[in-house]
C-alpha cells in the first residue's frame, strides 16, 4: 500500500549513503575539520546556547544569521538566505525551480547528491563531463543545459579539488539560460570565489557552508547567496522556523571571531600542501592538486584497486572515502587533510599497505 501512495518514481530511488566511520577510527573520508581547535568549537556553541531563550521560537528564515552574514561579506541582507546547511538549497532549488518531468544538468564527476534530490524530485539528470584532467569544458555544460531549468556545478570540486577559474564560470553563467548552483562549499580553502557572479546576474545562486571552514559539521549551517528575486524565490517553498536560535547566534558569534577561523583556514592550507608533497614522493599512488580541505588519490599499484586499499587502511584504523565508482575516478580514494598527526599516520599507513601488496 505504501508504494502506492508513494510519489511513483521514489520506488527507483536509493537514499543517499551517509557513512560513518567505525568507532575509533582515524576519520578522513566525510571532509571535517579537524584542524579547528575542538575547545574553541565547544566554547562558542555553549555561549551561544547560554545566550538565547529556548522557549521562543527562532528569527525566522534564519534572519539573525543572514543579517550577521551580509555584514561580514559586505552585502546586502535580502541578498542572503540561511538554512541547516548549504544542502537545503539543493532541495530548496528543485521546488522551487522545477517539476516533475523538468531536466536539469550536473558537471561530473562531483558530489553524489545532487542527482539523488533530482530523481527524488522526479527531474531528469543531464550528466556533463569534466575533461581527464578534471579541468571544466563550459562550452560542454553549455551545450548541455539547453532546456535545463537548473546546472550544478561544486567548485572547488568535491572530490577532485579542481577550482574553476572566474572566466570559466562567467561564460557558464552568461551562456546558459538557467540558474546555475554554484556550490562553494570549499571556498574558503581555496585561492578565488565567485560571489560576485552570484550577485551580478539574476541566473546564478552560490551555496557555502560553515561546517568545513568553521568545524561546525555537526551544527548544520549553511547560506546562499544571490540577487534578490532569486532569494525570494527559495523562501517562498521554505519553512520559516528551520534554523534553530542556537545555530544562529553561533554563526554571529562566528563572524566576530574570523580572525580565529583565518588561523586555521592557513593552517589546513599548510597542511595539505605538506600531504600533498609526502604523498606525490610514494610509489604506487598519485595524488592530485587540490583547493578544498581533501585529495584526491588514484590508486597506480597494479592489482591493487581503490576499494581494497579503503578496506586495507580501515582494517589499520583509517576511514577514506572509496570514489572509484564515479566518472573519470577509476581507483580513486577521497582523503580529507587533517591535523599533521593525522597526516603522518595515513602517510605510513598507505606506504605499508601498497608496499605489501
Amino acid at each position: 500500500m505504501i508504494e502506492e501512495l508513494a510519489k511513483p518514481w521514489l520506488r527507483w530511488v536509493e537514499a543517499y549513503e551517509a557513512y560513518e566511520a567505525p568507532p575509533g577510527a582515524l576519520e578522513l573520508d566525510s571532509n571535517e575539520n579537524f584542524v579547528v581547535d575542538e575547545g574553541w568549537a565547544r566554547s562558542l556553541l555553549l555561549k551561544a546556547a547560554g545566550s538565547v531563550d529556548p522557549r521562543r521560537y527562532p528569527p525566522p528564515y534564519g534572519r539573525e544569521a543572514a543579517e550577521a552574514i551580509s555584514r561580514h561579506l559586505g552585502v546586502d541582507v535580502s541578498e542572503v538566505a540561511v538554512n541547516n546547511g548549504s544542502d537545503e538549497f539543493v532541495d530548496l532549488a528543485f521546488k522551487a525551480f522545477t517539476q516533475p518531468g523538468d531536466e536539469v544538468v550536473v558537471v561530473e564527476p562531483t558530489f553524489e547528491l545532487y542527482g539523488l534530490v533530482a530523481r527524488a524530485s522526479g527531474v531528469k539528470v543531464r550528466t556533463a563531463l569534466v575533461e581527464e584532467d578534471f579541468s571544466l569544458n563550459p562550452r560542454r555544460v553549455v551545450e548541455a543545459s539547453r532546456g535545463a531549468k537548473l546546472v550544478f556545478i561544486c567548485s572547488p570540486n568535491n572530490p577532485t579539488g579542481r577550482h574553476y577559474s572566474l572566466s570559466e564560470l562567467r561564460e557558464l553563467v552568461e551562456g546558459c539560460r538557467c540558474l546555475i548552483i554554484l556550490d562553494e562549499a570549499y571556498v574558503d580553502f581555496a585561492d578565488h570565489d565567485a560571489l560576485r557572479l552570484a550577485l551580478n546576474y539574476e541566473n546564478a545562486l552560490v551555496l557555502r557552508s560553515f561546517s568545513k571552514v568553521a568545524g561546525l559539521a555537526g551544527l548544520r549551517l549553511g547560506y546562499a547567496v544571490g540577487r534578490p528575486e532569486v532569494v525570494r524565490m527559495l523562501k517562498r517553498v521554505d519553512l520559516p522556523f528551520r534554523v534553530s536560535s542556537v545555530a544562529q547566534r553561533a554563526a554571529s558569534l562566528l563572524l566576530e571571531e574570523w580572525r580565529v577561523v583565518r588561523r586555521f583556514i592557513e593552517e589546513v592550507r599548510a597542511e595539505r600542501a605538506w600531504l600533498l608533497e609526502r604523498l606525490s614522493a610514494l610509489p604506487g599512488v598519485k595524488p592530485y592538486p587540490s583547493q578544498a580541505n581533501f585529495l584526491l588519490v588514484r590508486v597506480l599499484k597494479e592489482g591493487l584497486t581503490s576499494s581494497q586499499l579503503r578496506s586495507a587502511l580501515l582494517a589499520k584504523g583509517i576511514a577514506v572515502r572509496d570514489r572509484g565508482h564515479l566518472p573519470l575516478l577509476e581507483n580513486c580514494l577521497r582523503i580529507t587533510v587533517g591535523p599533521r598527526e593525522a597526516g603522518e599516520r595515513l602517510v605510513e599507513a598507505l606506504r605499508e599497505v601498497v608496499e605489501d601488496a
